[in-house]
């Protein structure tokens, strides 16, 4: 199957998921908006893991991390009665640089339907029968959790009456998180084009085994910043950070070891994303 037929079936799955996420909200009556929304976006989900099912491969979900928050920001813009105009065009311009910069990046690297992620190919050999139940729950349901909390702070920064210091430094944190993104994959992008197998240990690259990774930490980061004042909401940036740096990123390293031995000498050589994740590792052995 061809990638443009492909990524035209992907798009119509999405459709889908929107129009039906949208029924359930246009029916369903409770005042919590966040427990709605949330509702809404588990629908969504269960949607896209369906056509996952259907065509046997999980990266079908894999845009769906930069595709929901940008639906999301929608979302309150049409439900709250009033917001602030400047947070607002802030806040989307952070969340409309990243969504557009990370789904552009998906498009680029995935070849189309026959074509899934190598993650995924490891938890269908390791799980087997029970592949669909991880497939669901830790590919499809946990990482919409955990993107949907870190979202939360949308409804907040755009009720907040001022634009204090805190919704400037958070676009600020954003916006470099974003751009390390950008300059990181286009890094790798162009060094795997001419040095294909190889380890990369320029630019960016040369300071931290993840720059990308380290950039997409940032974003989140910036999120809760636009919103600091409320508190509870760290705990999801945090629950973000700790996801990259125990399971995320742990698990590349791992395949990568496994095709090339000198990663290891690396690995030595360059911090995990940068010198402060280095110590939160060591805190947390302690």
């Amino acid at each position: 199957m061809t990638k443009n037929k492909s990524l035209t079936i992907v798009l119509i799955c999405y459709i889908i998921a929107l129009i039906i996420s949208l029924i359930f909200i246009n029916t369903y009556s409770n005042p919590d908006l966040i427990i709605k929304l949330l509702y809404a976006d588990i629908i969504a989900t269960i949607v896209i893991y369906g056509a996952s099912y259907i065509f046997k491969n999980s990266s079908i979900y894999d845009p769906y991390w930069s595709v929901v928050p940008p639906i999301l920001l929608l979302f309150w813009f049409i439900k709250l009665d009033t917001i602030n105009v400047t947070n607002a065009i802030l806040l989307s311009l952070s969340v409309l640089f990243w969504g557009i910069r990370l789904t552009y990046n998906w498009i680029r690297n995935w070849n189309g339907l026959n074509h899934e992620d190598w993650r995924y190919i490891d938890f269908r050999k390791k799980f087997k029968n029970n592949y669909q139940l991880v497939n669901f729950l830790g590919i499809h349901l946990f990482p919409s959790l955990i993107v949907f909390a870190c979202c939360i702070p949308f409804k907040y920064i755009l009720e907040n009456e001022k634009t204090d210091l805190g919704v400037i430094i958070g676009f600020i944190i954003c916006f470099i998180g974003v751009m390390y993104e950008i300059v990181a994959d286009q890094q790798l992008y162009n060094f795997k084009k001419k040095n294909p197998g190889k380890i990369i240990k320029v630019g960016l690259w040369k300071y931290s085994r993840h720059p990308n990774y380290y950039g997409e930490i940032l974003f989140w980061w910036g999120l809760f910043i636009y919103s600091y004042s409320v508190l509870y909401l760290i705990t999801w940036p945090i629950c973000m950070t700790l996801m990259f740096i125990f399971v995320s990123i742990p698990w590349i390293e791992k395949k990568i070891l496994k095709t090339r031995p000198e990663y290891k000498k690396y690995q030595e050589e360059v911090n995990i994303l940068f010198t402060e994740v280095t110590i939160i590792k060591k805190l947390f052995k302690n």
